[in-house]
Protein backbone atom coordinates (compact mmCIF):
# COMPACT_ATOMS: atom_id res chain seq x y z
CA UNK A 1 0.00 0.00 0.00
CA UNK A 2 1.24 3.69 -0.98
CA UNK A 3 2.16 5.42 2.27
CA UNK A 4 -0.29 8.79 2.77
CA UNK A 5 1.67 11.92 2.15
CA UNK A 6 0.35 14.75 4.42
CA UNK A 7 0.30 18.11 2.64
CA UNK A 8 2.29 21.09 4.48
CA UNK A 9 -0.97 22.18 5.73
CA UNK A 10 -1.54 19.15 7.83
CA UNK A 11 1.92 18.84 9.25
CA UNK A 12 1.71 22.82 10.49
CA UNK A 13 -1.91 21.37 12.32
CA UNK A 14 -0.56 18.40 13.64
CA UNK A 15 2.70 20.13 14.70
CA UNK A 16 0.63 23.14 16.88
CA UNK A 17 -1.16 20.31 18.49
CA UNK A 18 1.86 18.44 19.47
CA UNK A 19 3.66 21.56 20.86
CA UNK A 20 0.30 22.42 23.12
CA UNK A 21 0.37 19.04 24.18
CA UNK A 22 3.93 19.39 25.37
CA UNK A 23 3.18 23.20 27.24
CA UNK A 24 0.61 20.89 29.26
CA UNK A 25 -2.24 23.09 27.03
CA UNK A 26 -5.32 21.37 25.60
CA UNK A 27 -5.43 21.71 22.60
CA UNK A 28 -8.96 23.09 20.70
CA UNK A 29 -10.33 24.91 17.24
CA UNK A 30 -9.88 28.78 18.78
CA UNK A 31 -5.91 28.30 20.37
CA UNK A 32 -5.00 26.67 16.67
CA UNK A 33 -7.04 28.98 14.88
CA UNK A 34 -5.26 32.06 16.66
CA UNK A 35 -1.66 29.75 16.58
CA UNK A 36 -2.09 29.24 12.66
CA UNK A 37 -3.24 32.30 12.17
CA UNK A 38 -6.33 31.09 10.00
CA UNK A 39 -10.52 31.35 10.81
CA UNK A 40 -11.86 29.02 13.57
CA UNK A 41 -14.14 27.64 10.12
CA UNK A 42 -11.02 26.65 8.50
CA UNK A 43 -9.96 24.67 11.71
CA UNK A 44 -12.79 22.75 12.06
CA UNK A 45 -13.10 22.03 8.30
CA UNK A 46 -9.40 20.92 8.07
CA UNK A 47 -9.73 18.90 11.43
CA UNK A 48 -12.87 17.04 10.03
CA UNK A 49 -10.47 15.98 7.33
CA UNK A 50 -7.70 15.33 9.62
CA UNK A 51 -9.79 12.68 11.72
CA UNK A 52 -11.26 11.45 8.94
CA UNK A 53 -7.84 10.19 7.60
CA UNK A 54 -6.94 8.99 11.40
CA UNK A 55 -4.39 11.83 12.30
CA UNK A 56 -6.30 13.27 14.89
CA UNK A 57 -9.12 12.64 17.73
CA UNK A 58 -12.08 14.07 19.35
CA UNK A 59 -12.53 14.23 23.06
CA UNK A 60 -14.59 15.34 25.03
CA UNK A 61 -15.29 19.16 25.85
CA UNK A 62 -13.98 20.07 22.49
CA UNK A 63 -10.41 18.95 23.17
CA UNK A 64 -8.03 17.60 20.30
CA UNK A 65 -5.75 14.64 20.22
CA UNK A 66 -3.06 13.33 18.24
CA UNK A 67 -3.33 9.07 16.99
CA UNK A 68 -0.27 7.55 16.93
CA UNK A 69 0.04 8.28 13.02
CA UNK A 70 -0.25 11.58 13.75
CA UNK A 71 2.50 12.42 16.82
CA UNK A 72 4.72 10.29 14.25
CA UNK A 73 3.91 13.38 11.97
CA UNK A 74 4.42 15.81 14.36
CA UNK A 75 7.64 14.31 15.99
CA UNK A 76 9.46 13.97 12.60
CA UNK A 77 8.69 17.50 11.87
CA UNK A 78 9.47 19.16 15.23
CA UNK A 79 13.09 16.87 14.67
CA UNK A 80 13.25 18.59 11.49
CA UNK A 81 12.79 22.10 12.11
CA UNK A 82 15.30 21.12 14.85
CA UNK A 83 18.11 20.23 12.64
CA UNK A 84 16.87 23.10 10.59
CA UNK A 85 18.18 25.63 13.50
CA UNK A 86 21.14 23.93 13.62
CA UNK A 87 21.82 24.14 9.77
CA UNK A 88 21.16 27.33 9.89
CA UNK A 89 23.21 28.89 13.21
CA UNK A 90 26.19 26.56 13.43
CA UNK A 91 26.86 26.28 9.10
CA UNK A 92 25.27 29.23 7.76
CA UNK A 93 25.83 31.61 10.15
CA UNK A 94 22.17 32.88 10.96
CA UNK A 95 21.88 34.79 14.19
CA UNK A 96 20.05 32.38 17.19
CA UNK A 97 17.07 34.77 17.06
CA UNK A 98 15.88 34.55 13.94
CA UNK A 99 16.96 30.63 13.25
CA UNK A 100 13.07 29.68 14.32
CA UNK A 101 11.05 31.85 11.85
CA UNK A 102 13.56 30.55 9.14
CA UNK A 103 13.24 27.02 9.94
CA UNK A 104 9.56 27.11 10.02
CA UNK A 105 9.64 27.55 6.44
CA UNK A 106 12.81 24.88 5.54
CA UNK A 107 10.97 21.90 7.68
CA UNK A 108 8.51 21.06 4.95
CA UNK A 109 11.38 21.14 2.86
CA UNK A 110 13.79 17.97 4.58
CA UNK A 111 13.91 14.93 3.03
CA UNK A 112 14.51 11.67 5.05
CA UNK A 113 18.20 11.56 3.56
CA UNK A 114 18.53 14.84 4.45
CA UNK A 115 17.60 14.71 7.45
CA UNK A 116 19.67 11.21 8.07
CA UNK A 117 22.45 13.68 7.13
CA UNK A 118 21.86 15.96 9.17
CA UNK A 119 21.46 13.58 12.31
CA UNK A 120 24.95 12.41 11.45
CA UNK A 121 26.16 15.81 11.51
CA UNK A 122 24.87 17.08 14.75
CA UNK A 123 23.92 14.12 16.50
CA UNK A 124 26.17 15.00 19.36
CA UNK A 125 24.00 17.86 20.03
CA UNK A 126 21.44 17.04 22.62
CA UNK A 127 19.25 19.99 21.82
CA UNK A 128 18.60 23.10 19.30
CA UNK A 129 19.91 26.33 19.68
CA UNK A 130 17.27 27.20 21.81
CA UNK A 131 17.48 24.09 23.99
CA UNK A 132 14.72 22.65 23.19
CA UNK A 133 15.70 18.38 23.22
CA UNK A 134 16.54 16.95 20.15
CA UNK A 135 14.06 13.72 20.66
CA UNK A 136 11.22 14.04 23.44
CA UNK A 137 10.80 17.96 23.47
CA UNK A 138 9.69 19.61 26.33
CA UNK A 139 8.34 16.63 28.26
CA UNK A 140 12.00 15.30 28.29
CA UNK A 141 13.23 18.51 29.56
CA UNK A 142 10.89 18.24 32.48
CA UNK A 143 12.37 14.66 32.83
CA UNK A 144 15.59 16.22 33.31
CA UNK A 145 14.76 18.54 36.11
CA UNK A 146 13.92 21.66 34.30
CA UNK A 147 11.48 23.90 35.83
CA UNK A 148 10.77 27.53 34.92
CA UNK A 149 12.88 30.50 36.05
CA UNK A 150 9.51 32.37 37.49
CA UNK A 151 9.21 29.14 39.63
CA UNK A 152 12.73 30.02 41.61
CA UNK A 153 13.05 31.96 45.18
CA UNK A 154 15.26 34.75 46.13
CA UNK A 155 18.64 33.09 46.59
CA UNK A 156 18.70 30.60 44.31
CA UNK A 157 20.91 30.08 41.02
CA UNK A 158 20.30 28.18 38.06
CA UNK A 159 21.47 27.57 34.80
CA UNK A 160 19.51 28.26 31.53
CA UNK A 161 18.69 25.70 29.47
CA UNK A 162 15.71 26.57 27.19
CA UNK A 163 13.93 29.55 26.38
CA UNK A 164 10.71 29.93 24.58
CA UNK A 165 11.71 30.20 20.43
CA UNK A 166 8.58 30.92 19.07
CA UNK A 167 9.09 34.99 19.29
CA UNK A 168 11.74 36.42 17.72
CA UNK A 169 11.86 40.00 19.26
CA UNK A 170 11.49 37.94 22.99
CA UNK A 171 15.04 36.21 21.37
CA UNK A 172 16.59 39.31 20.59
CA UNK A 173 15.82 41.08 24.08
CA UNK A 174 17.33 37.51 25.74
CA UNK A 175 20.20 37.79 23.16
CA UNK A 176 21.24 41.50 24.65
CA UNK A 177 21.32 40.58 27.86
CA UNK A 178 23.29 37.38 27.19
CA UNK A 179 20.88 35.61 28.44
CA UNK A 180 21.03 32.22 27.02
CA UNK A 181 21.52 28.29 26.98
CA UNK A 182 24.45 27.21 29.66
CA UNK A 183 24.39 31.06 31.19
CA UNK A 184 24.08 30.83 35.19
CA UNK A 185 21.99 33.44 36.71
CA UNK A 186 21.50 34.15 40.74
CA UNK A 187 17.59 35.45 41.97
CA UNK A 188 18.42 38.05 43.89
CA UNK A 189 14.60 39.57 44.55
CA UNK A 190 11.26 38.85 43.67
CA UNK A 191 9.27 41.54 43.94
CA UNK A 192 5.40 41.24 44.62
CA UNK A 193 4.21 41.86 41.09
CA UNK A 194 6.89 38.78 40.39
CA UNK A 195 9.45 40.72 39.04
CA UNK A 196 12.54 39.29 39.60
CA UNK A 197 16.15 41.10 39.95
CA UNK A 198 19.45 38.48 38.49
CA UNK A 199 22.45 38.62 38.95
CA UNK A 200 24.70 37.00 35.64
CA UNK A 201 27.96 37.62 34.55
CA UNK A 202 28.63 40.65 37.22
CA UNK A 203 25.57 42.77 35.86
CA UNK A 204 22.04 43.10 37.38
CA UNK A 205 19.01 42.16 35.53
CA UNK A 206 15.44 42.99 35.98
CA UNK A 207 12.74 40.63 34.17
CA UNK A 208 8.84 40.67 34.97
CA UNK A 209 6.58 37.54 34.51
CA UNK A 210 5.81 37.57 30.78
CA UNK A 211 9.64 36.86 30.03
CA UNK A 212 10.53 35.14 33.41
CA UNK A 213 7.91 32.30 32.74
CA UNK A 214 9.40 31.74 29.31
CA UNK A 215 13.30 30.85 30.51
CA UNK A 216 13.35 27.41 31.44
CA UNK A 217 16.25 26.46 34.21
CA UNK A 218 17.81 23.71 36.21
CA UNK A 219 18.46 24.66 40.01
CA UNK A 220 22.23 24.68 40.97
CA UNK A 221 23.33 23.41 44.25
CA UNK A 222 24.25 25.93 46.88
Amino acid sequence: MQRQKTSVSQEDYLKAIWEMLEQDQTPISARLAEELGVTPPAVNAALKRMARDSYVRFARGGGIGLTKKGRQVAQRLALRHQLAEMLLTDVIGLSWARAHDEAERLEHAISPEIETLLLKRFGSRSACPHGVPLQGGMAKLRQQGAVLLADLRAGESAEIVCVYEKDGKFLEFLDGLKLRPATRVEVKRREYDETMTLRSAGKTIHLGKPATSRIWVKRLAA
